[in-house]
């Protein structure tokens, strides 16, 4: 289990498979998402603020659980005070960039061809994944979910957090920038 720290709201958690097992959970398991699932993520969380000193600031934790390609589970962890609609819909608003990444091309690819027709979004590299840092300041709430939804099948992470979208920006290869969807997408 490999824990990382991407900023002062937000710890992420790889797991194989094995270690799943251990936790008696598997793929069906989690995404039932009931009771035992829920028990699941608490104790890794648990297990996050004891390996990372990380702190939860509110009441809340958003989870976002994405399989990998070889199986692993990767958890990311947002922290924040509880949201009623009115916060959730502020914070779609706030949010610029969302960042969608996956270490094969082919994915990315298949990801740009289902993508929202008009979605201006840039593709890096850095390190051998690949990365769209997609511009959702015009998306709302539900179009900003659907996004999310339709990237779990075909990325192997999701986030939107400001800091992570500059260091990609920074230190990444830029392959595509501004029209990354449909250049992408066109592909094939």
């Amino acid at each position: 289990m490999e824990f990382s720290v991407l900023d002062k709201q937000t710890v992420q958690c790889v797991m194989t498979e094995e270690e799943i097992a251990d936790y008696g959970m598997d793929r069906r398991a989690i995404y039932q998402n009931d009771e035992r699932a829920v028990d699941f993520f608490k104790q890794i969380m648990q297990r996050a603020e004891q390996e990372t000193g990380f702190v939860k600031s509110g009441k809340q934790i958003a989870v976002h659980a994405v399989f990998l390609s070889d199986e692993s589970l990767e958890i990311t962890f947002s922290a924040g005070a509880e949201q009623s609609n009115e916060q959730a819909e502020r914070i779609a608003k706030e949010m610029e960039t969302a960042v969608f990444k996956t270490e094969n091309v082919m994915h990315l690819l298949a990801f740009c061809r289902n993508a929202p027709k008009g979605l201006a979004a840039s593709a890096y590299v850095y390190e051998g994944v690949y990365f769209l840092l997609a511009d959702v300041r015009e998306y709302g709430v539900r179009e900003t979910a659907m996004l999310f939804y339709a990237a779990d099948e075909f990325m192997d992470g999701v986030c939107y957090t400001k800091s992570i979208a500059a260091f990609i920006r920074e230190h990444g290869e830029c392959v595509a920038d501004g029209d990354a969807v449909e250049v992408l997408g066109g592909i094939f």
